[in-house]
C-alpha cells in the first residue's frame, strides 16, 4: 500500500516562487538580448542586476537557514534587471528619434510622414514618463508602462527610417533651390552695384580728358642789342686819329 504524502504549504509556495523566479529570470535575459540589438550595446546595469540573481539563486540552492530569504532577492534583482533593460531601450530609442529630427530640421516632416504629429507625441510621453520620480513601489507599473513605450518607440523608428530616403531627397531640392535663390541675390546686388558705379566712372573718364587751356601772358619788349667793337663805322675810327 502506498501513502501519499501532500507537501507541505511552506514546500509549495517555494515552489511557485521559483517557478516565478525562472520566469523573471527568463525575460530579463530576453529584454536585455533585445536592447542589445537596439543599442549595439550591452546594458551593464542590467547585466549586473542579472549576475546578483544568479549568485542569489546559487545561495538558495546551496540551501540553509536563510534559503526562502535568496530567492526573493534573487526575484528583486531579475526585476531591476529587467526595468533597467527596458528603460535604456527606451532612452535609446528617444535618443535615435531626436537624432532623426535633428537631420531634417530643416524641413516639414509631417508633409512626408503623415503620422509623424503621433510619433512626436509618443516620444514626448515616454519622455515623461522617464523623467517622472516615482516610488519603489510603483516599478511594476513603470515597467509595464516602458515595455509598452519600448514597443510603439521601435514601431515609430522603422517607419522613420522608410521616408528617410525621401526626406533625402526633399533636402537635397531644397538645398539646391537655396544656392539658386543666392546666386540670383548676388547676381542682383552685383548689376546694381555696377550700374551705380558706372555712371561714376565714365564721369571721372571724361573730365581727365577734357583739353587744358594755357593762361595767356602780355609779352614783354626785347631789349636793343649793344654794338660790339667790331660793328663800330670806319668813320669814327678815322676821327681818333
Amino acid at each position: 500500500m502506498t501513502i501519499l504524502t501532500l507537501p507541505a504549504a511552506q514546500e509549495l509556495e517555494s515552489r511557485t516562487q521559483a517557478t516565478e523566479l525562472v520566469r523573471l529570470f527568463r525575460l530579463a535575459e530576453e529584454k536585455i538580448k533585445l536592447v542589445e540589438n537596439l543599442n549595439q550595446a550591452l546594458s551593464i546595469p542590467a547585466i549586473n542586476e542579472l549576475r546578483y540573481a544568479g549568485f542569489h539563486m546559487s545561495q538558495f540552492l546551496a540551501g540553509g537557514d536563510k534559503a526562502e530569504e535568496q530567492l526573493s532577492k534573487a526575484e528583486s534583482h531579475c526585476k531591476r534587471a529587467i526595468y533597467d533593460a527596458v528603460e535604456a531601450g527606451v532612452t535609446h530609442q528617444l535618443e535615435v528619434i531626436a537624432k532623426f529630427q535633428d537631420d531634417f530640421r530643416l524641413l516639414i516632416i509631417s508633409e512626408t510622414i503623415p503620422d509623424y504629429r503621433k510619433i512626436k507625441e509618443e516620444a514626448n510621453d515616454a519622455r515623461d514618463l522617464i523623467l517622472e520620480p516615482r516610488a519603489p513601489a510603483e516599478r511594476e507599473a513603470y515597467y509595464e508602462k516602458c515595455s509598452e513605450h519600448l514597443e510603439n518607440l521601435r514601431k515609430a523608428q522603422k517607419k522613420l527610417d522608410l521616408y528617410r530616403e525621401d526626406l533625402l531627397k526633399a533636402l537635397k531640392r531644397q538645398s539646391n533651390k537655396s544656392l539658386v535663390t543666392w546666386l540670383t541675390a548676388i547676381s542682383c546686388v552685383a548689376c546694381v552695384i555696377a550700374a551705380i558705379y558706372a555712371p561714376l566712372a565714365y564721369y571721372k573718364t571724361d573730365k581727365t580728358t577734357e583739353p587744358t587751356v594755357a593762361a595767356t601772358q602780355p609779352s614783354t619788349p626785347a631789349a636793343p642789342l649793344a654794338a660790339t667793337p667790331a660793328q663800330t663805322s670806319p668813320a669814327k675810327t678815322a676821327n681818333t686819329r
